[in-house]
């Protein structure tokens, strides 16, 4: 059922004349944290413009929070807290306390006590005029009110742009301790390899518009492994994703488990194992990701 899920999207499409987003299919399940990857223009932000309803899917059905896309817009909307990659942040007039007060308005789970908190460690003067704050100070301000909010939702566009290593293992921090409770969902927007890493429960790698994965985290780092053997194997083991002949012959697998059994059945001794690092896996993907492309454009040609 879609309404188990808080977010889910069923066949969405956004074309532009030079870039396509979808066909997307994805469900997250509440009280997870995802981490959306991929190069710049690969979708990321197009993808939270449409969640937020910004813009418009050509085709497809999405559904948030239990309604669907454009339905109770505002109630809908008050649950969620949302940090794009710009805001209107950038041009507002008023003081960081006036800016506040604005969005305690709006909704009904502030936290005054949480927003006290968080301008306190992300050192933001409540009588500071925030057209004159810099632009990671301005990130330290939408991310403040966004969280401040409560929200049952938290998607959060390159969140940590701009920011200082400080700042931004107490941004680290307070994601990590905003979604601790099982029970609010964040998405994470990042090519921040440390952030996946130390945030994420799934990872989404978006390229060019596709969504090439989407896995668990841990059960992604436990299933790639590199493998050295001695000697030659037959191209093509189950999982391989690249290998490499020298001295030993180093395999790639994004399966560990059945390309160490293919190995065994064939007799061959793996001299040493090794985990593949995430952006190691990210690569990986991309890279094959390409090759399909290049492979598919042939046979179309031929």
């Amino acid at each position: 059922m879609m309404n188990d899920f808080v977010i889910s999207a069923s066949g969405v499409e956004k074309s532009y004349e030079s870039f396509q987003l979808g066909p997307l299919e994805l469900n997250i399940e509440p009280g997870v944290v995802v981490a959306f990857v991929g190069p710049n223009g690969s979708g990321k932000t197009t993808l939270f413009h449409m969640l937020m309803d910004i813009i418009k899917p050509d085709r497809g059905e999405i559904q948030l929070l239990g309604n669907a896309l454009g339905q109770d817009d505002v109630l809908v909307k008050r649950r969620i807290g949302y940090v794009p990659d710009l805001s209107y942040i950038e041009e507002a007039s008023g003081r960081v306390e006036e800016v506040a007060q604005f969005h305690s308005h709006w909704y009904p789970s502030w936290s005054a006590e949480k927003w006290t908190d968080l301008s306190r460690k992300f050192e933001l003067n409540p009588m500071t005029k925030v057209r004159t704050l810099s632009k990671g100070m301005k990130r330290r301000l939408a991310f403040s009110l966004a969280v401040a909010q409560m929200p049952e939702l938290l998607i959060l566009d390159e969140p940590s742009a701009g920011m200082d290593p400080f700042i931004w293992r107490t941004m680290l921090d307070e994601i990590r301790e905003f979604a601790n409770t099982g029970e609010r969902t964040v998405l994470i927007a990042t090519h921040t390899v440390e952030e996946v890493r130390r945030l994420a429960d799934y990872v989404a790698f978006l390229y060019k518009g596709r969504l090439l994965h989407y896995q668990e985290k841990d059960t992604m780092l436990d299933k790639w492994r590199m493998f050295w053997v001695e000697q030659q194997t037959a191209s093509g083991l189950p999982g391989e994703v690249e290998r490499e002949e020298g001295v030993l012959t180093r395999i790639v697998t994004r399966d560990a488990a059945v390309t160490e059994r293919a190995l065994e059945e064939a007799g061959i001794a793996i001299v040493r194992r090794q985990a593949v690092e995430l952006d190691e896996i990210l690569h990986y993907m991309m890279r094959a990701s390409v090759k399909q492309t290049v492979e598919a454009g042939t046979k179309r040609g031929d």
